[in-house]
């Protein structure tokens, strides 16, 4: 009995547990909580948010979460169309220190919202002790993978109102941007004002001169060459604004006709959106981008490019009509 009893103990100590292996075989994953079935993905019917969040995390588009989508830390793969500079910038998901120093124009160790360029709803969340700066421990916080999301996209019953349970976060960002501890967030704790960036090209151009150069750029430089139509290495108000227009005759005509539309759409969608806020980069349009379109007009991935860009250039003019 006892030697039995020994190599009982032995072999236990020898062997992992059964739930000891399972977790090592198994790694952290993002919404863990959700993967109902423990398969390492999140389907849809699993995922117990908003469908515009869930498009949001499913960067590959295929229907579910997995690999890189619920891995704690992974990036989403920066191959945005040269074109489309305004969701670039609208977006940012680069947290290391090297990207907190890019950004840091003035070396001063903080990040200002003269400084920020994607959308003031991002810089809000970011900001968790509401100082208007953010810190480098603020921005390479690791306990927030989910800074993407915005308010749209977290209030699943469109209430208003962020609920713990809508809220998939960590508990600790909840908390920082709950003021009243009240238990749920409102669009002004969550958001700010609510208000997006309205002129781009401003935030981009750092030192106010009135001109962009190479060192304030932070993306994409088959963008920046795009835009730079004299070629001189730098950018002025004019060449950004009319960027996507001073290219359409080049473009084949589906494109255009897609840009045509995207443009007209784009307007309406702005001016109706002025007295909400900003949310660009949540329009329907932009998902679809097929609005309009006939097989006449040529190749749909071209037209869907057209519309796209003519959306974003027809939201801004829309959204920033004076006396509408």
């Amino acid at each position: 009995m006892r030697s039995f009893t020994w190599g009982a103990l032995v072999l236990s100590l020898a062997l992992p547990s059964a739930a000891g292996a399972q977790s090592a075989a198994r790694p952290a994953m993002r919404f863990q909580g959700m993967d109902a079935n423990h398969d390492g993905t999140i389907t849809r019917e699993e995922w117990q948010g908003s469908e515009r969040a869930f498009r949001n995390h499913d960067w590959n588009g295929d229907g579910r979460l997995s690999g890189d989508e619920v891995r704690p830390g992974a990036r989403r793969r920066s191959d945005w169309d040269d074109r489309d500079v305004a969701s670039s910038i609208d977006r940012d998901d680069n947290w290391t220190p090297e990207h907190f120093r890019a950004l840091d124009h003035d070396r001063d160790g903080r990040i200002s919202r003269d400084e920020w360029h994607a959308v003031p709803e991002m810089f809000t969340r970011i900001d968790r002790n509401r100082d208007g700066f953010l810190s480098r421990e603020e921005f390479t916080a690791t306990d927030d993978d989910d800074r993407e999301d915005r308010f749209a996209d977290l209030d699943a019953d469109r209430d208003g109102r962020i609920s713990r349970r809508e809220w998939h976060g960590s508990g600790a960002v909840f908390d920082a941007l709950d003021g009243n501890r009240d238990g749920v967030l409102t669009r002004q704790e969550a958001v700010g004002d609510g208000r997006g960036q309205e002129d781009e090209f401003r935030s981009v151009d750092v030192n106010r001169d009135g001109i962009v150069t190479p060192p304030e750029w932070h993306w994409n430089r088959a963008a920046f060459d795009r835009l730079d139509g004299n070629h001189d290495g730098r950018l002025t108000r004019q060449e950004w604004e009319q960027g996507p227009d001073a290219a359409l005759p080049s473009q084949p005509p589906a494109y255009r006709a897609g840009y045509d539309r995207g443009r007209q759409d784009g307007v309406q969608a702005g001016h109706e959106d002025k007295p909400r806020g900003w949310d660009l980069e949540g329009q329907r349009e932009l998902e679809t981008a097929d609005a309009g379109y006939q097989p006449a007009a040529g190749p749909r991935d071209q037209y869907q490019a057209g519309y796209r860009a003519g959306f974003r250039r027809g939201y801004h003019e829309g959204f920033g009509a004076a006396g509408k």
